[in-house]
């Protein structure tokens, strides 16, 4: 665009004026204008392009760090997603795992109180078999324990009378005493009594039962004992006249006849006789007569004394046995223990109420 400028010559309402008359301008060429122009309108294309590119490198970095910050959380959430998979999975297993570890423990829970049920039917089935039974008795452990008291005394009385085992006797008195005891003090009349007994069978008692095997092997033994050699009195002395004397002369001085004793017999019979009183003083011992049994035992060693010889030793260790056999048999016997105390206070002590310890005097004999 051109500016158009009125000039002196061409305006002419203007006067004249000699002062101000000036030499005249030159005009300027249009083209330098327009060259300015698109010089500056180039510069401000290539400064728009120059900033154009440069706008669009940060764009385009921008896009890039953008697109990697996406990579990154892509692969941070795919890597999260593997992670949650492997864990979704592991929540599956763990999700199985327990609930068979719940049905098993259903199923033991339900079998265990299947069979608490089975044994609580079973015991129930036991007290009631119980409560029938001490219902049927009509018993409880007082009078059991009582019943069992005198069955062990009878045992007793039946072993120091007619065994004459004081030895058992005194073992039953002490398993009464251990019976009573849990009854507490009601039952001390009764100990007291038993305690009495048991003292008195601590004596010194005929063993019946070992001295009649004692006497046994001695009767095994004897037949097989030294024998004594016979004496010059037992051999038969030959005749001073007769058939003997006129035989002697008649044959002469140049034979010798020399008449020796009989052998002996294989078998005494006065050993034989020993033996047999042996075994008839065990048959009288083990029947309580203790007087025949040390008659015929007497006897024995008397024979042996004069059958056998002492000298040997297997004779003195017979002969010692058979004279230690006199002496117990010869011993007096021991008083017999007295246990009617003891079934009296056992008969108190029945009577009696639960708990009550009876009258002292009710423990004595009657």
């Amino acid at each position: 665009m051109t500016e158009e400028r009125s000039t002196p010559e061409a305006d002419s309402t203007t006067p004249a004026s000699p002062s101000a008359e000036k030499p005249a301008r030159q005009p300027r060429p249009r083209g330098a204008g327009v060259a300015v122009l698109l010089a500056f309108v180039a510069l401000a294309g290539a400064g728009g392009a120059g900033l154009l590119a440069w706008q669009q490198q940060q764009a385009s970095d921008l896009l890039s760090a953008r697109l990697t910050g996406l990579d990154q959380t892509l692969n941070q959430q795919l890597a999260r997603h593997a992670t949650l998979d492997a864990l979704a999975e592991l929540r599956r297993d763990m999700d199985t795992l327990r609930q068979s570890l719940d049905d098993r423990q259903q199923a033991l829970t339900q079998d265990t109180a299947s069979r608490l049920d089975a044994l609580r039917a079973e015991l129930a089935t036991q007290q009631q078999a119980l409560d029938t039974l001490r219902a049927l008795t009509g018993r409880d452990e007082r009078l059991w324990r009582l019943g069992e008291i005198e069955r062990l005394l009878t045992a007793a009385q039946t072993r120091l009378r007619l065994l004459d085992d004081a030895a058992t006797a005194r073992l039953l008195l002490q398993e009464s005493d251990r019976t009573a005891m849990p009854l507490g003090g009601e039952a001390l009349p009764l100990r007291e009594v038993l305690q009495q007994a048991i003292a008195g069978t601590n004596g010194t008692h005929l063993d019946r039962e070992g001295i009649a095997l004692r006497l046994t092997q001695l009767a095994e033994a004897l037949p097989e004992l030294p024998r004594a050699k016979p004496t010059a009195e037992a051999i038969e002395a030959p005749p001073a006249d007769g058939w003997w004397a006129q035989t002697k002369a008649w044959v002469g001085g140049w034979l010798h006849i020399e008449r020796k004793a009989a052998p002996a017999p294989d078998r005494d019979p006065a050993l034989a006789e020993a033996t047999t009183r042996l075994l008839q003083a065990r048959r009288a011992l083990l029947a309580r007569d203790t007087e025949q049994a040390l008659a015929l035992v007497r006897q024995t060693v008397e024979t042996a004394h004069a059958h056998l010889q002492t000298g040997d030793a297997r004779v003195r260790a017979a002969l010692d046995d058979l004279a230690d056999i006199a002496a117990e048999l010869a011993r007096p016997a021991p008083t017999m223990v007295d246990l009617t105390p003891a079934f009296t206070a056992l008969r108190a002590l029945r009577a009696a109420p639960a708990g009550v310890a009876p009258a002292s005097g009710s423990s004595q004999g009657d």
